[in-house]
């Protein structure tokens, strides 16, 4: 008998997880992976064999005793009577994952939705490692409206990124975002669609670049970006970015200063959000990060030469930063940056790790190999392109380059 029980409760179990996983609907029946398992009295096949009729014992163990319990109901499809058994089964046994998936698909198949979103949440918030979470949250994010829309559906991007449930909720989300009025959101759904490749990226990435304007690169006051610092009498644009542990550049940049002319009362935005950078060869382009999630820009990019040059693969650091660099090389003399034979461009960010020092991100007088595996292992900018990058990621942001 305990043997049928135990064996039941994991049958059960394994339904739940594929229930509301979609791999397969819940029967009014438990099934196994291989067959229906019938709960109905098998026909026994009489046998006269020796005298009195007898069962055979294959058939004998056939009968099973139908599993009790709120999961055992669950499993027979009766979802009325199963709940008062579930709540108290999920009274002594709070973490269990399978009992308030069960509870959870037992209120919504008896049409009381607002309790089947309150334990979905619920299993979210008990059962952190859980394999059904990332369900369980986007059932949330559908039942709910409004703020707690957004809360939730933002909570199974984070939490969850790489779910099934994300890709095909992350674009819904951002929309919701934006509807909402919360464009930080919005932008950081549209940055994990873009990683996620989902849907029309060329536009995704537009609309990413939008909202940095919008949020980071402008004078509006987003705590989670910056902040706003009024200039003091005679405060200098270099010594505001010490005091934030900034490059004077992405104040300059941000708030549109030109040769240093602030004033004293000017409201200056100050962008504090930490700023990476990644690089695809095989693709071709440089991204811009802040905070490691919000996508802020893409530029296309040049990089070495497969077979003879190749551009390194790894991590590195922003160091050397040099505006109209000359261009040297070991036992030759430097060549100016006027100079037509000078490939570095308006703009040099070298990087910082010993081995690769020679190594770099600049801009170029060949813009027609923008898009193209042609310089010598650096990562090749437009120059124009490379001076607003130049401004936006100050020294010591991180670098990664990847296939």
């Amino acid at each position: 008998m305990l043997k049928a029980i135990a064996c039941a409760v994991v049958i059960t179990t394994v339904t739940i997880v594929a229930y509301f996983r979609g791999w397969l609907p819940v029967h009014s029946r438990s099934s196994t992976p291989a067959e229906k398992v019938s709960l109905a009295p098998a026909r026994p096949t009489v046998s006269t064999t020796g005298g009195a009729p007898s069962v055979s014992d294959a058939q004998s163990a056939a009968v099973k005793p139908e599993p009790k319990g709120g999961l055992g109901l669950f499993q027979l499809g009766d979802y009325e009577a199963a709940i008062p058994e579930l709540v108290k089964e999920v009274e002594k046994n709070k973490v269990s994952a399978s009992l308030r998936a069960a509870l959870a698909v037992s209120y919504e198949k008896t049409g009381r939705t607002v309790e089947a979103i309150a334990q979905w949440a619920k299993l979210a918030e008990s059962c952190p490692k859980a394999p059904e979470r990332a369900s369980a949250l986007a059932r949330v994010y559908m039942g709910s409206e409004g703020s707690a829309r957004v809360d939730a559906g933002m909570k199974l991007l984070r939490d969850h990124p790489e779910s099934a449930e994300s890709s095909s909720s992350v674009l819904a989300i951002a929309d919701a975002a934006d509807k909402n009025g919360r464009p930080l959101e919005a932008w950081e759904a549209c940055s994990l669609a873009v990683n996620l490749g989902v849907g029309n990226e060329p536009g995704l990435v537009t609309r990413c670049s939008n909202y940095a304007d919008q949020l980071a690169f402008s004078a509006k006051d987003v705590a989670e970006l910056g902040t706003v610092y009024v200039v003091k009498s005679g405060d200098l644009v270099v010594t505001i970015a010490k005091k934030h542990k900034i490059d004077s550049g992405v104040i300059a940049r941000v708030n549109k200063v030109q040769n240093g002319m602030i004033r004293a009362g000017q409201r200056l935005k100050v962008l504090t959000a930490k700023a990476s950078i990644e690089v695809s060869i095989k693709r071709t382009w440089l991204r811009l990060w802040y905070n490691g999630r919000l996508l802020a820009r893409q530029y296309p990019v040049c990089t070495g030469k497969l077979d003879e040059s190749p551009t390194p693969i790894g991590e590195f650091t922003v160091s050397t930063k040099l505006v109209n660099p000359e261009w040297t090389r070991a036992g030759q003399r430097a060549v100016s940056a006027d100079d037509p034979e000078n490939p570095l461009g308006t703009r040099w960010m070298g990087f910082a790790e010993p081995g690769f020092t020679s190594y770099g991100i600049h801009g170029t007088r060949k813009p027609e190999t923008i898009g193209k595996h042609e310089s010598n292992g650096c990562v090749r900018m437009r120059n124009e392109s490379v001076e607003e990058l130049f401004d936006l990621a100050g020294s010591g942001t991180k670098i990664s380059i990847h296939e």
